[in-house]
């Protein structure tokens, strides 16, 4: 049966042709049509022979440029064919197999078998959907030059590459906590850089290190640095993954908009030297305690694997069994459809001391929907009882969602 199967049609139309034809000839004297029908069963059987012969020491080598892409990128593979032990030559047709997302498989065919010195071939795919893929196995087919036989195998390895959420670039939003001094305020995100250093007039005996000059050339006078001091925002951000919140499917979907402005928010914060949480619907996912040098990767690779659950509730993202928040922290929430539950839950997980955001997303109209009367008036409550908010709707951009959040933090402070 396996050599059956590796016949193709025309294969098995040739065999069954060249049986009949042998016994017809024998059947009724005709030789020509005996040898007509052996010549047809020969060269299938050739054909099976062939294309049974195993490929020995066939190799390959795939390597990717790059470990991570962002959605939305195209990445280069390259794939690197040797052969060490002698073979038929033979027609050899490869298939890299992919996601799907990433489109149709890369094919080749060499057909005298893999060189000597080797065979490289190399092409590029696109990371559509956020996510971790495997490219490969290698499949090859191994044909005869007549099309009647053919022989699949696959080699075993695979590599694998994360696309990772789309992240913008944004800035200008204070999440820090409250009731700091000035100075403190100084350090929060999108307020960190040389201009926003705190200066002062000069005073007899400062050290003249201390002198900032740009800031003595814009003032016409001498100014110093302030005493720097150890502070640093607390961020908690929640992202809101429960699967009844969200609408759409793929990166359309409300849910992809959410991961999207979450990894950006919190790339923004990072950058801004916050100590950042990282929490989704069932609880905490990144602590505090990350180490600093690798918190931007931990960020992307929990952005990168987070689904959606069938969790109902916000209260484990907010606040955890037995877990103690630090005075100050702030909470910044990208936060789907809203239930009065969930709308009560938030109210009380306002920090006491802190100060509150919200990216609230009005998921049908992700879907082409009208916008939910139910979730403004929730945006409208939320705002009541202090937190900023944004009230999101299709197509609306992150970094414009997250300007018109900046304004509302400002005009609340």
């Amino acid at each position: 049966m396996r050599a059956w199967r590796r016949l193709t049609i025309r294969g098995r139309i040739a065999l069954c042709f060249g049986v009949l034809a042998v016994a017809a000839g024998i059947v009724f004297g005709q030789r020509d049509l005996f040898w007509l029908g052996g010549f047809c069963f020969l060269v299938t059987v050739g054909a099976l022979l062939m294309v049974s012969w195993p490929v020995k020491g066939l190799r390959h080598e795939r390597r990717l440029a790059v470990a991570s892409v962002p959605v939305d990128t195209e990445f280069q593979v390259s794939l690197k064919l040797t052969s060490s032990g002698f073979s038929i030559p033979r027609l050899l047709h490869f298939e890299d197999v992919v996601p799907p997302s990433m489109g149709i498989r890369p094919r080749f065919a060499l057909s005298a078998g893999v060189p000597a010195a080797g065979y490289r071939v190399g092409y590029r795919l696109r990371g559509v959907q956020r996510g971790r893929y495997r490219i490969g196995p290698l499949l090859v087919r191994s044909l005869d030059p007549f099309g009647l036989a053919r022989n699949d195998m696959a080699f075993v390895s695979t590599t694998e590459i994360a696309v990772t959420p789309r992240v913008f670039e944004l800035a200008g939003l204070d999440a820090g906590s409250s009731g700091t001094s000035a100075e403190a305020r100084s350090t929060r995100a999108g307020l960190v850089g040389q201009d926003d250093v705190l200066v002062r007039e000069y005073r007899r005996g400062d050290d003249v290190r201390r002198v900032h000059w740009r800031s003595t050339a814009r003032a016409g006078e001498l100014m110093v640095r302030r005493e720097e001091q150890s502070w640093q925002s607390s961020v908690r951000l929640l992202v809101d993954n429960r699967r009844a919140a969200h609408a759409g499917i793929g990166r359309d979907s409300s849910f992809e908009w959410a991961v999207s402005a979450a990894a950006s928010v919190g790339l923004a914060m990072l950058s801004s030297g916050s100590i950042l949480e990282l929490a989704d619907a069932d609880g905490l996912t990144m602590g505090p305690d990350s180490d600093r040098n690798v918190r931007s990767q931990r960020l992307i690779s929990e952005l990168t694997d987070i689904t959606l659950t069938s969790s109902e509730s916000l209260a484990a993202g907010l606040l955890g069994t037995g877990e103690a928040r630090s005075p100050g922290s702030a909470l910044l929430a990208v936060l789907g459809r809203l239930t009065q539950a969930d709308l009560a839950t938030l109210i009380d997980a306002t920090p006491r001391s802190g100060t509150a955001h919200a990216l609230l997303i009005d998921s049908p109209t992700f879907v082409g929907a009208a916008g939910r009367a139910a979730q403004a008036q929730i945006a409208h409550e939320l705002a009541k009882r202090g937190w900023s908010v944004a009230l999101v709707r299709a197509p609306e951009s992150v970094p414009d969602a997250w300007i018109r959040l900046a304004e509302a933090s400002g005009g609340r402070s």
